[in-house]
């Protein structure tokens, strides 16, 4: 009967012992050789002041790049989650050591019940009372879990291994499923969000351009300018307002997929067709996703087309400017240097409905995706 590898093995090792035990001493040394050889003769070493200069700025870059692997308003969430805990923690008596490096479950639980709930009360039930979303309990305490695993709390918590994630432990767990149910039983039901119709957000537009010609200021002229192209661009292309929010000036092309230069050099024509290409999405990474061709209407009030190039013109020396939304300065006196926020996109479209008295539950985000066909090629 043939012999197995251990029992091969185990032969080789009794037969000859001093050469399995030279070999395991010898492999490191000649990988240290290897090694050794292409590494270039060793630099002076460095004080303690200069590396640790060495490490605070190259670490600063890294944890830069490191960022990128959320979105910024993400990362606002998080944040804003985690200074509400630490501001919470420090009203306990400082004999009980409560701070984000300490805290347990127990913490966690009483914050929700004293502090998060009563701040976040926005789901009206049928009773006319309000609670807290159980989605938003959910997105609120993985925001913490986050959070805490970047502070380097990870793992599980339990009594044996307090340093662990407050979030990922059984009573946390258990706080998720129990919220959700007692909503349900109150009578809280998830819903669908409403889409709008073509109607309403032309009308909105028309809306916003009335107030735009009554308006004396130029920069307020400008800014509503920027939410009727933000408008139809979120109907018209089916962009999440994430996405919507990044478009930049050289996301733009010919359809011969030649770059576009801002200003268009002759007043937009019936049938002119450009593409948006935008660099990347929540589900393309890393490179431009597939093109969506923008064609003017003959319908000029609300073709897309014809209001993106009139704002263009009025936004100034495209020089002086990256993105094609972009927030107000503190002073109102112009346009920051960034991009515009999904949410705030959002408290702006919201606001805009209400004051007009088009409100009525519906949201831009969903309605291209619900009510128009996908631009997007299959």
């Amino acid at each position: 009967m043939p012999e197995s590898s251990d029992d091969l093995q185990a032969s080789c090792t009794s037969a000859f012992p001093n050469w399995f035990h030279q070999f395991d001493t010898l492999l490191p040394a000649l990988h240290q050789r290897a090694f050794s050889s292409v590494l270039p003769s060793p630099a002076p070493r460095l004080s303690v002041s200069a590396a640790q200069s060495l490490y605070s700025v190259h670490l600063d870059v890294a944890r830069e790049r490191m960022s990128n692997v959320w979105e910024p308003e993400t990362v606002r969430r998080r944040q804003k989650g985690m200074q509400e805990l630490d501001a919470w923690l420090q009203r306990m008596p400082l004999s009980w050591d409560r701070n984000l490096q300490t805290c347990s479950p127990a913490d966690i639980l009483a914050f929700m019940e004293e502090h998060w709930l009563k701040q976040h009360h926005g789901s009206t039930l049928s009773d006319g009372s309000s609670i807290a979303s159980p989605s938003g309990v959910n997105q609120c305490l993985s925001n913490l879990s986050t959070g805490f695993v970047q502070l380097g709390r990870v793992g599980p918590w339990t009594n044996l291994m307090p340093s662990g994630n407050p979030i990922q432990s059984a009573d946390i767990a258990q706080y998720r499923k129990g919220y959700k149910l007692q909503a349900w039983r109150q009578g809280y039901l998830e819903g669908s969000a409403v889409p709008m119709t073509e109607s309403k957000t032309f009308a909105l537009v028309d809306y916003l351009d009335s107030m735009a010609s009554a308006c004396p200021s130029a920069m307020r002229r400008l800014t509503f300018e920027r939410d009727i192209v933000m408008i139809l661009l979120l109907w018209e292309t089916c962009l999440r307002g994430n996405d919507c929010g990044k478009i930049t000036q050289s996301d733009f092309f010919h359809v011969s997929g030649e770059s576009l230069s801002f200003p268009l050099s002759s007043p937009v024509m019936v049938g002119d067709c450009i593409q948006l290409v935008i660099n990347g999405s929540k589900t393309v990474k890393g490179e431009r996703a597939a093109p969506i061709f923008l064609t003017a209407s003959s319908d000029v009030c609300h073709s897309l087309l014809v209001r993106l190039h009139t704002y263009v013109c009025h936004r100034g020396d495209p020089s002086m400017w990256r993105f094609l939304f972009s927030p107000l300065t503190r002073d109102q006196s112009g346009f920051q240097d960034c991009r515009l926020s999904s949410s705030a996109m959002g408290k702006r479209i919201h606001l805009h409905l209400e004051q007009s008295g088009l409100y009525g539950g519906a949201i831009l985000s969903s309605a291209a995706l619900v009510q128009r066909p996908s631009p997007w090629p299959a």
